[in-house]
């Protein structure tokens, strides 16, 4: 680790892989910075990150209704848009 603080070494694929485990985060946080960033970048909405972290840990059939309700409001969404007059 020490080495890799001080710029003596890079990780190998294997050995950034088994960091991102045992940090609890993903070979991309490591090499790209901050969540922050990581979500900005890709313009998400950190509120939504938040709540989609929760919902991964639900149960199975829980998890199924929250993506059926999500269904529901995109289809909704794109509905409304196609009605709209031009």
């Amino acid at each position: 680790m020490s080495r890799y603080e001080r710029g003596e070494t890079k990780p190998n694929a294997e050995a950034m892989a088994r960091l991102a485990k045992a940090l609890d985060t993903t070979v991309d946080y490591l090499m790209s910075g901050t969540a922050e960033d990581i979500v900005q970048d890709a313009g998400l909405d950190k509120e939504l990150i938040s709540r989609f972290k929760q919902v991964q840990e639900l149960p199975a059939e829980e998890k199924k209704t929250v993506l059926s309700f999500l269904d529901a409001f995109i289809a909704k969404g794109k509905i409304q848009t196609l009605l709209q007059p031009k």
